[in-house]
């Protein structure tokens, strides 16, 4: 391997990941914000159901690593709304990116890290802030 490591913690900056969920959701939402406390990740917006607005929030107290995909199970829903918002993210959610019923994120990693890097995702806690992310030996293939 030309570059390796033995074991790093990454960052994800949870302001950021506010500014991007706004820009992929505009037109769809007339609201939301992501809020990153230690253990949970709390979304609340707003959605103009004919001529009323509709506020929502749910809450991410865990993210699962299960082999080389992450599990996101999201509570706190109220189930009339759930197909609405199922609607508005099956949208915009990526290729290997999947929701499952009732309301569960299942994100494979492979289709997002590049084939010639070795990652072994060991956690994701939720953080203040955003998520730290645990990564085991790894590198970088020639």
């Amino acid at each position: 391997m030309i570059v390796s490591w033995d074991a790093i913690a990454v960052r994800v900056d949870g302001a950021r990941v506010n500014a991007l969920a706004r820009e992929r959701v505009a037109g769809q939402l007339d609201e939301i914000n992501i809020t990153f406390r230690a253990g949970s990740i709390r979304v609340a917006g707003r959605k103009k159901v004919a001529i009323l607005p509709v506020p929502f929030s749910a809450e991410i107290n865990a993210i699962q690593v299960d082999g080389k995909n992450l599990v996101v199970p999201v509570s706190g829903i109220p189930s009339i709304l759930l197909p609405i918002l199922r609607g508005i993210v099956a949208a915009k959610v990526p290729a290997g990116v999947s929701i499952h019923p009732p309301f569960t994120f299942v994100v494979q990693l492979d289709r997002f890290i590049p084939p010639f890097v070795d990652v072994d995702i060991r956690a994701v806690r939720i953080v203040d802030g955003g998520l730290m992310i645990d990564v085991g030996p790894g590198g970088v293939r020639t």
